[in-house]
């Protein structure tokens, strides 16, 4: 009952150093130096705003979008110690220093540094080479804008993190359905996909293109599916009927007579 005892436990992994790379090298650009500068940069007055609500325990729905974004925003104020006392009255604004800029900045910096192994994880999924997924996520890594607005208090690096999860998370479930359906991999993509694809949603309205996208691979793959007779007896019920069908006509044919008979044959 206890044989297992006498064996040491043993624990294999395979680590990809690609991807154990481009993130050490996504975290680097992304954090380095985050507090700075430590004032009011674009877009950070109006969400600076919408975090210091949720501070004071003000809850509200506006135009800009949907909360959830907001929210992830507001959750790095609380983890580190906001208050929501300061004043969001123009861009150029220095910061006081109640204000946690780091813990503030943290969450957009986070999407953006795990966006860059995520890029490589897609072309790999997708069958594309090493060195061409490497140098998709170079060029993610590199690209000025993304640099820039990771390491800013705005949502488009987490938007755009969850759009690459939901697409990543729906290829490893399409690649599971081919080897492994029904595992527990298999449910865990999935769930993963459907969560991803809300998240997106829920931090901008324009999230709502990446579930069409991934709504409409899935149904190109449902369409294969259908067709694949190794999965699926639909297709050779259909064939039997329409065989059934004939065979009804040409006896019907051959009881009215041996010429209709003989006709039918022939059809």
């Amino acid at each position: 009952m206890l044989g297992f005892l006498k064996h040491p436990v043993v624990v294999t992994a395979d680590i990809n150093l690609n991807v154990v790379a481009l993130t050490a090298m996504g975290l680097l650009s992304r954090l380095w130096q985050l507090s700075y500068p430590r004032a009011v940069v674009f877009d950070e007055v109006y969400y600076g705003q919408y975090i210091s609500f949720y501070m004071k325990r003000i809850f509200f729905l506006d135009g800009s979008g949907p909360p959830f974004g907001h929210m992830l925003l507001a959750l790095g104020g609380y983890l580190g110690g906001f208050d929501g006392n300061f004043l969001w009255n123009r861009i150029g604004a220095e910061y006081s220093s109640n204000v946690p800029v780091w813990s503030l900045r943290l969450l957009p910096a986070l999407t953006g540094a795990l966006s860059v192994p995520m890029a490589y994880q897609i072309l790999s999924e997708l069958g594309f080479s090493h060195c061409a997924a490497m140098g998709a996520a170079l060029l993610m890594l590199i690209e000025n804008a993304l640099i820039t607005q990771s390491r800013l208090m705005l949502l488009e690096s987490v938007l755009i993190f969850f759009n690459l999860l939901a697409v990543l998370s729906y290829l490893k479930f399409s690649n599971s359905q081919k080897q492994r359906p029904f595992s527990p991999s298999w449910w865990f993509w999935l769930t993963l996909t459907g969560v991803a694809c809300s998240c997106a949603v829920g931090v901008k309205y324009v999230g709502v293109f990446t579930y069409l996208l991934v709504l409409a691979v899935a149904g190109v793959h449902a369409w294969h599916l259908i067709g694949d007779r190794s999965l699926s007896n639909v297709g050779a019920k259909v064939e039997r009927g329409v065989w059934l069908s004939g065979v009804g006509q040409r006896a019907v044919m051959g009881a009215a007579g041996g010429k209709g008979f003989s006709k039918g044959r022939l059809l």
